[in-house]
């Protein structure tokens, strides 16, 4: 690969199309937060094709809940709007990193949830590579999402008609109270809309874990003909009702605060507690929040104090309308809901990551997704992470993951016959209702 010359990174807002949502929602004055590293010759082209924030705006924003008005959108949509070449001008491959349930899309940087892998020789270069990611659609820091007036609620769920009235007694919740339902599909298209209005048709690497790892396989079955090479870590092909089940507890627990859907603190406080349990396994728990030296029957353990520091500090920095949509996104994921199965249209190769004390996404389901890519005549290959930490390994073992990219970045580029397959967006319409066209 090429080097050049290391920018800084760069955040920045871009201007999309209406997006009309599976379950038949529709998002007005899309917008989409970005995230970019790469060479310095990119940065004019980035300028003329979004709107870059300054360093001190993007530093204030970090991790902060973004609120919008209408008004406000309308005029950031304005601003956000390209207006500049059609293709970025660095000869250099692209890599496209997509965040976990509650990430942002500072992946790298100081702060970014990929931290020790990005930068300077490391792992992901940005001298050697550019590296974009997108806050997630549904999300809460800068892309279109429940945090921001007017944002649809789930009675716009047009597809399949208005709710039925709630009898009395009745423990489902109010559908006027609850965002509109965002899926897989939604975000990956929110993420192609906003690759298109960068100019950037080809990818040679999208990876990313848990809900990310979802939406990466959404990506490679929407826009087969778009990505070489695909790196999935602690993801499935469709949630299963394990996840589901897991999501349902966090999810009442949001629901029955008194304060819902305005301030419910503790019950966001409480879901984040349990998420965090399926995050982490037995092994590193232990290790890290073992029993109390001295017995006492008021002593705190440490585990205590460790749920509720993860709790409030999740609560001090994400939206609780943004948690319930990004949870729903990921009880919603199915790849076999495409016709014909979105398995079926992946044309890239493939390195399917599982963790081995992963508790919320088997290891085994990777193994399996490796098989069954390898069944439709691809090159997927399978490898397991081993960390005491479960789930959130891909986010803490550094030495490994470096590896692994490595390994990720050097599979055999695997595309298909482009004719195979309608190109983005001219694919099946229950997937993709009208919503703009390529830049």
């Amino acid at each position: 690969m090429p080097t050049t010359h290391l920018s800084a990174p760069r955040v920045f807002d871009v201007s999309l199309p209406d997006l009309t949502l599976e379950a038949g929602a529709r998002i007005t004055n899309h917008l989409v937060r970005g995230w970019w590293w790469g060479p310095a010759e990119d940065v004019p082209w980035l300028e003329s094709r979004a709107r870059v924030l300054s360093d001190d705006e993007a530093q204030a924003s970090a991790l902060r809940v973004v609120r919008r008005t209408v008004t406000e959108q309308q005029a950031l949509a304005e601003q956000a709007r390209h207006r500049g070449p059609a293709r970025a001008p660095a000869p250099v491959p692209t890599v496209l990193l997509v965040h976990a349930l509650t990430g942002d899309m500072r992946a790298g940087g100081k702060g970014g949830w990929w931290e020790p892998l990005i930068g300077a020789r490391r792992a992901l270069d940005p001298s050697r590579v550019r590296l974009l990611c997108f806050n997630n659609l549904g999300s809460c820091y800068g892309t279109s999402g429940p945090a921001d007036e007017g944002f649809p609620l789930r009675t716009d769920d047009a597809r399949f008609g208005p709710p039925l009235p709630l009898p009395k007694g009745d423990l489902r919740q109010d559908e006027q109270r609850l965002p509109a339902t965002v899926t897989p599909w939604d975000q990956a298209r929110s993420i192609l809309l906003a690759m298109d209005a960068l100019g950037l048709d080809d990818v040679e690497l999208v990876t990313g874990g848990s809900l990310g790892g979802m939406v990466v396989l959404c990506l490679a079955a929407l826009a087969p003909e778009r990505f070489a090479r695909l790196f999935p870590i602690a993801t499935t092909e469709s949630a299963t009702a394990w996840v589901v089940g897991l999501n349902h507890v966090a999810r009442q627990a949001l629901l029955m605060d008194p304060g819902f859907p305005e301030s419910p603190r503790r019950g966001l406080e409480l879901a984040r507690q349990l998420a965090m349990l399926t995050y982490r396994a037995e092994p590193g728990l232990e290790a890290l929040q073992g029993r109390p030296a001295e017995w006492s029957s008021r002593a705190l353990h440490p585990m205590h104090s460790y749920l509720e520091y993860q709790g409030q500090k999740l609560e001090s920095r994400f939206d609780a309308r943004a948690y319930l949509a990004q949870l729903g996104a990921m009880d919603h994921h199915d790849l076999s809901r495409f016709p014909g199965g979105g398995l079926a249209r992946i044309r890239a190769s493939a390195l399917c990551v599982g963790i081995d004390t992963d508790q919320l996404f088997f290891p085994s389901h990777m193994a399996t997704l490796a098989r069954r890519l390898r069944e439709h005549g691809l090159h997927a290959e399978h490898a397991t992470l081993s960390s005491q930490h479960g789930h959130d390994g891909f986010l803490l073992e550094w030495d490994a993951m470096a590896v692994l990219l490595a390994r990720a970045l050097a599979l055999p580029t695997a595309r298909g016959p482009e004719h195979a397959f309608p190109r983005w967006p001219e694919v099946h319409p229950a997937l993709n209702p009208p919503c703009g066209t390529k830049a």
